[in-house]
């Protein structure tokens, strides 16, 4: 959390670029302290000099999921000016690694069917559609 004000910047950059971000200010800090306190989560802030450019937060131990244990990628965002430069590339690797490190063998995520870019950049990365698919229903 010492490191929120970097990813509350780097929220606000995408906001101006009209870049897609799928988690509001207030809700991307209620998942932060939850997943801090829940002692599982898993984050990483890069930098290009001193700028940050992106963030990747994953939950190793996911009390909500009762599926097959896996972490799961939670948000992973890179400036769009430092895209293609192998930035989000290093930022899951070492989700990977770490997911690894904890004996888990899979890595499981959520992404908008709109989400083109993202939804490359994670079929890029080898992640394929998984068994579950996701459902709901507008209620007025």
């Amino acid at each position: 959390m010492e490191d929120i004000d970097c990813v509350l910047k780097i929220q606000e950059e995408l906001k101006k670029s009209n870049s897609y971000s799928f988690l509001c200010d207030k809700m991307f800090i209620e998942v932060l302290n939850e997943l801090q306190s829940s002692g599982s989560l898993f984050g990483r802030i890069a930098y290009i000099g001193d700028k940050p450019v992106g963030l990747i937060f994953g939950d190793t131990r996911p009390k909500w999921y009762s599926g097959p244990e896996c972490g799961w990628l939670i948000a992973i965002v890179v400036l769009p000016e430092y895209r293609r430069q192998g930035v989000g590339r290093r930022l899951i690797a070492e989700f990977f690694d770490k997911v690894r490190e904890l004996g888990l063998r899979k890595v499981c995520a959520m992404v908008e069917f709109a989400d083109e870019e993202t939804l490359a950049f994670l079929r890029k990365m080898g992640f394929k559609r998984g068994k579950l698919v996701y459902f709901e229903k507008q209620i007025y």
